[in-house]
């Protein structure tokens, strides 16, 4: 995605299935009530653990159906 002239990507998709959905945030959710840090897919803002705020930013763009679009 183009936004104020620079390219993003979606974050989100923490199970890799190409969807942004309730999967996803079922597993975040679980790690974030499990206070689980590091390295982890469910991390998605890149802080080292998974919390509300990773919630947030998956429910936005479960919301926005993001899926992945392949030629």
């Amino acid at each position: 995605v183009l936004k104020l002239g620079r390219y993003c990507a979606y974050s989100g998709d923490v199970n890799h299935d190409g969807i942004i959905d309730i999967t996803d945030l079922g597993l975040i959710d679980n790690d974030a009530l499990n206070f689980v840090s590091g390295y982890i897919n469910t991390d998605v803002n890149g802080d080292g653990i998974a919390d509300i705020t990773d919630l947030g930013i998956t429910d936005n763009n479960s919301f926005n159906i993001v899926t992945v679009a392949k030629p």
